[in-house]
């Protein structure tokens, strides 16, 4: 071999020997990124686990305390709906008694002959005692069906805070970071 060939062969050795050394910065440059990735995950989740436990005990706090005002507003629609039960037997013996001032106005214009006029305005008021006894009915039935809605919503209700509470099983673990407490 020559000293040219020996001296290109030196310079191509020097050339890969370059080459490696650039691969290698390169190659550490990727792995410190790919740690750095790596440990910005880790923290992430981290964050998204400890956000997710605050949540879930704060949840877990607060359904019972929903279900609790959906049970009292529950039975105070209860309570309306009898209160418009009894209001609606009032009205129909309200009814009752003005259906039967005509015949007796009727017995009074006899008697006296100048209460006429009258009897035309008990019966447009037993009319509308009439319409009001309809109402009454009408919002008897609404009341009803909204108590019935409040109760499927309270068992819904009761189910979540149910539902929360087993989900939350696993975070109580937590419970002594609760800045709640």
């Amino acid at each position: 071999m020559n000293a040219n060939d020996e001296q290109a062969l030196d310079q191509a050795m020097e050339r890969f020997a370059g080459l490696i050394k650039r691969i290698d910065a390169r190659q550490s440059r990727i792995e410190a990124r790919v740690a750095l990735l790596y440990q910005l995950l880790f923290g992430a989740v981290i964050v998204l686990v400890a956000s997710l436990s605050f949540l879930t005990i704060i949840l877990s706090r607060q359904i019972p305390d929903a279900t609790a005002a959906v049970t009292g507003l529950n039975e105070h629609f209860a309570q309306v709906a009898d209160h418009m039960d009894a209001m609606e037997r009032s009205v129909r013996v309200i009814d009752q008694g003005v259906s039967e001032l005509p015949e007796v106005i009727r017995h009074v214009d006899q008697m006296h002959g100048g209460v006429a006029f009258m009897s035309q305005d008990v019966t447009e008021i037993a009319g509308a005692i009439g319409t009001i006894d309809a109402s009454m009915g009408t919002m008897t039935t609404s009341l009803a069906d909204m108590r019935q809605s409040f109760q499927v919503m309270e068992q819904t209700v009761q189910r979540m805070g149910q539902d929360v509470n087993h989900l939350s099983q696993p975070m109580r673990m937590f419970n002594w970071m609760n800045p709640f407490r």
